[in-house]
């Protein structure tokens, strides 16, 4: 019977650890995005619809990808997965800072959870200052960086762009990772098992008193 037990609980822990597993590092790049505004990697459909803005996509070149923002001077836009996720890491490029015009910038950035703190890398041409990213390329057009996030569980992720004077930025690669199943840690089902076969044990005990 004891034996039994521990096969059992043995492999009660190698199906939870199994299924922790099932969280998943998946990347969209530039060649898909600029495939369409819905689009599927690892299972997973990204879509990215906007209130306000402009969405298109840019299929080839320097540019491929997502582009937002083109003609339009102010736009709300969302990534929206069809699973849920705990982190998401997205590169952007063609900010523009050119001529007299104002800057792009982006801002009030959130999660379907609301709005969030994220991190920032520049890597040409952008300014953070905690909250917004300002281009600041001077007169280039090819302002670059990389916005990341992680936090509890969430599906969509928003941000406002202002394209000021200038005609939008490309979203060239999106990384997300997957929620694995909810199950219970390992410790805690060993303790659980541990704990029904003390009861078990207990009342043999009893009836062979």
């Amino acid at each position: 019977m004891i034996r039994s037990f521990i096969r059992t609980i043995s492999g009660m822990v190698i199906f939870a650890m199994a299924a922790q597993a099932n969280a998943v590092l998946i990347t969209y790049n530039d060649t898909l995005l600029g495939s369409g505004l819905s689009v599927s990697s690892g299972g997973v459909t990204l879509t990215a619809t906007t209130t306000g803005g402009v969405l298109t996509n840019i299929a080839v070149g320097t540019f491929a990808g997502i582009w937002f923002g083109p003609g339009s001077a102010v736009g709300s836009y969302t990534l929206t997965f069809s699973e849920a996720i705990d982190s998401i890491e997205w590169e952007f490029d063609a900010a523009s800072d050119v001529g007299s015009g104002a800057p792009e910038t982006f801002t009030n950035f959130s999660t379907s959870n609301g709005p969030v703190v994220i991190s920032y890398t520049n890597q040409f041409g952008t300014l953070f200052d905690g909250t917004t990213i300002t281009t600041s390329t001077g007169g280039a057009d090819n302002g670059q960086g990389i916005i990341n996030f992680s936090g509890p569980a969430f599906t969509s992720f928003s941000w406002d762009h202002n394209q000021g004077a200038q005609n939008g930025s490309v979203i060239e690669r999106v990384v997300i990772n997957t929620v694995g199943a909810s199950v219970p840690e390992p410790t805690t089902l060993l303790l659980m098992g541990l704990g029904l076969a003390g009861l078990g044990f207990a009342r043999r005990r009893r009836l062979n008193a």
